[in-house]
């Protein structure tokens, strides 16, 4: 289901900026990251701040948060986790848009828009 949300996401943020004739390469390499990508469902053992990524490049893991103390939804600096507390499909989908843009950014922007893969 999350990754249905995520197409329908992607599809219509993809429409919004495919008006814009810069970022035409930047669109090209979020589509491949996010076909390449797996979305990886983890039950928090820890605390999330002692949580540990797989470090795989070619997952971005969705963690569910299930105590307050370990905070609120969010996405790590590097996009490669995105934490869920209580969250609702709509939330699930904008983290994980956000998250995917953070590592087309890096991936994508940085590299002078070139595909360097996952």
């Amino acid at each position: 289901m999350a990754k249905r949300l995520l197409f329908i996401a992607l599809g219509v943020s993809l429409s919004a900026l495919a008006g814009e004739p810069e970022s035409k390469d930047y669109l090209a390499c979020f589509k491949k990251l996010v076909q390449q990508t797996k979305l990886v469902s983890v039950q928090l053992s820890v605390p999330a701040s002692e949580f540990k990524s797989d470090g795989d490049p070619n997952t971005v893991e969705v963690v569910f948060v299930t105590r307050k103390e370990d905070g609120p939804s969010r996405v790590s600096d590097d996009g490669k986790v995105v934490f869920l507390y209580n969250s609702s499909g709509r939330e699930l989908v904008d983290l994980l848009m956000r998250a995917f843009d953070i590592r087309a950014q890096a991936r994508c922007v940085a590299s002078n828009n070139r595909w360097r893969g996952p």
